[in-house]
């Protein structure tokens, strides 16, 4: 779905109209207030459907569609530094490799501090190749920093927010499967008419709502239908 077509009514605001004001076009479109209310009502819908996607997919990891590039993060390894401040929108960090002095890639394992059975500043205190990452607040922390300086030396995978919409949009889409797109206009039309006491429309967005996240949840669980799975045995890392 489109976030606003009014030609032929089939947008996502379009379908809040429907929802809310019986099919009466115009309403949100057409007064500056409700745009700009729906606009923000559709972006925290966006949050709240990519949140139940990171907890649904599987080894096909999900990105919003409308971005351009991939979610790969690159920066220089630095001498001696363990702490590399994430950006806000890496909602879940994938995997990270590292460079090392030859110029050939590796792979960092990564750790928690409840493994680490030292205080932290003690832990692979001298510098070297780095082995471990560990993520804490907004930063990656390398163990043991590295002993070398490398241009473009760290790489982040990771999975990020959604590609909001501006009350200006018209063809944008949500960046995930259509199937699921009328889930945005739901959520909107459930917070507006929560806020504003609309209990007639409470209870049937709602259970519109459950329905189309649960099948949210089994199309995303289930993308990698070109894989085999098999059990390994877990082997309990030693650090």
């Amino acid at each position: 779905m489109e976030f606003s077509n009014t030609s032929t009514q089939d947008g996502i605001l379009q379908d809040c109209e429907f929802w809310l004001f019986g099919a009466n076009y115009g309403q949100i479109t057409g007064n500056a207030n409700l745009l700009n209310t729906f606009t923000a009502l559709s972006n925290r819908a966006l949050d709240s459907v990519t949140s139940a996607i990171l907890a649904s997919d599987d080894r096909w990891n999900f990105d919003d569609t409308n971005y351009t590039d991939y979610p790969i993060g690159v920066t220089d390894l630095v001498q001696s530094q363990k702490d590399y401040v994430l950006s806000v929108s890496h909602l879940k960090i994938t995997r990270v490799e590292c460079m090392d002095a030859q110029g050939t890639w590796f792979l960092l394992r990564p750790i928690d501090l409840k493994d680490i059975k030292v205080a932290r500043d003690e832990f692979a205190k001298s510098d070297g190749i780095p082995i471990y990452y560990d993520k804490l607040a907004t930063s990656l922390f390398i163990y043991p920093a590295s002993s070398y300086n490398s241009t473009g030396g760290l790489r982040v995978y990771y999975q990020r927010e959604p590609s909001y919409f501006a009350t200006t949009d018209t063809t944008k889409k949500p960046g995930f499967i259509t199937l699921a797109h009328r889930l945005i206009s739901l959520k909107a039309c459930y917070d507006y008419s929560v806020a504003n006491n609309l209990t007639d429309k409470i209870t049937v967005l709602n259970a519109e709502i459950m329905k189309r996240e649960l099948d949210l949840a089994n199309a995303y669980s289930k993308r990698n239908k070109d894989e085999i799975l098999t059990l390994k045995a877990y082997q309990t890392p030693s650090y």
